[in-house]
């Protein structure tokens, strides 16, 4: 059995009796742990079920987007490509995908999760399996093109907030009434900090990740080669306007995670969105910034290499990781004082 990259992916060679869903769940863990611990950390919180269920689904999300998302890609190959990953949903939802040595790994990902999905989810999942699909397409469209600020927030939600509603829809975390109003304000505020985060990176790739209002009111035009862009954009203040829009997000999710009766749940959403706002608040908060969790690469390397164990052992320690706080205190005072002075709430 091996692993061969190319630009479509990981593409697995192994005989058919190897290709199993121990298989799928234990690659796409080992997967995501090598995207770092923020990526990883989200299959450990949630029971075995949910957990093997989002290991698959996000990896297999989370490697489709590098792969449609890679400098020099036209738009039309993008769609093509997208094209291609649709068919084999469908092949999997209906149950007649078979997995072939040399096909990308990640369609094992897609069919166990697909698998799982259909057992113990009763197809509940599936209307945000087809709202990210279109997402993706969404977004490979809008290459090269300026959107409006209606555009863009659709596309968000299209994205990154379904993102959030699949991760609670089969996590089986109890968020109450909140599911809904919490995904939405995490998912806004992710996309927001990613768009912003990775802008120039995305502007090599063709996307433009400011709306067309923005750059009327900054007097500026979107170049995707020109460098001096991005800096103008840091220049006249837009990365501040930006930043304060996200930690407002941020702490209507806090507000609301504080209504959770599990302990864990809420924890997990404060750090997230300490995690987030930590670019913001620590002045990390620029084009190629990043945000990560704190005391994550510890704990991955704490972790044995074998990814069921690792899960056992994982679940149990996330809980007490997930009781630190990613901030200090002054900062959280400092985040609220910033957005009420900038007229939130």
């Amino acid at each position: 059995m091996r692993l061969v990259r190319d630009g479509l992916g990981f593409r697995l060679y192994a005989e058919p009796s190897q290709v199993t869903g121990r298989l799928a769940v234990c690659t796409a863990r080992k997967y995501l742990r090598g995207m770092g611990f923020l990526h990883y950390s989200s299959q450990l919180v949630p029971e075995r079920l949910g957990s093997e269920a989002w290991a698959t689904a996000w990896a297999y999300i989370r490697e489709i987007d590098d792969v449609v998302d890679r400098p020099g890609l036209t738009r039309d190959q993008a769609l093509s490509i997208l094209e291609g990953e649709w068919e084999v949903v469908e092949r999997c939802l209906e149950g007649s995908y078979e997995f072939r040595p040399g096909d990308p790994i990640r369609y094992l990902w897609l069919k166990r999760f697909i698998e799982l999905e259909e057992e113990h989810y009763g197809g509940s999942a599936r209307p945000l399996i087809r709202e990210l699909y279109e997402s993706a397409v969404m977004d490979a469209l809008r290459k090269g093109r300026v959107l409006s600020r209606r555009e863009l927030r659709r596309l968000l939600e299209r994205k990154a907030v379904a993102f959030f509603r699949l991760y609670f829809t089969i996590s089986g975390l109890d968020l109450g009434p909140y599911r809904d109003e919490i995904a939405e304000a995490l998912g806004l505020a992710l996309g927001m900090l990613d768009d912003a985060l990775d802008l120039a990176y995305d502007l090599r790739s063709g996307y433009i990740n400011v709306s067309r209002e923005d750059l009327e009111e900054l007097e500026l035009v979107a170049h995707v080669r020109d460098r001096g862009f991005v800096r103008e954009l840091v220049r006249r203040g837009y990365y501040h306007a930006l930043g304060v829009d996200i930690l407002r997000l941020l702490l209507r999710a806090r507000s609301l995670a504080w209504r959770l009766r599990s302990r864990l749940v809420r924890n997990f959403v404060l750090r997230l969105t300490e995690a987030f706002a930590a670019p913001v608040l620590e002045g990390r908060f620029a084009p190629g910034g990043r945000y990560f969790f704190k005391g994550g690469r510890l704990l991955l390397r704490l972790l044995p290499r074998d990814e069921e164990v690792a899960y056992r052992i994982g679940h149990r320690l996330v809980s007490a990781a997930l009781s630190v706080p990613q901030l200090p205190s002054f900062l959280v005072r400092a985040w609220l004082r910033m957005v009420r002075r900038e007229g939130g709430t």
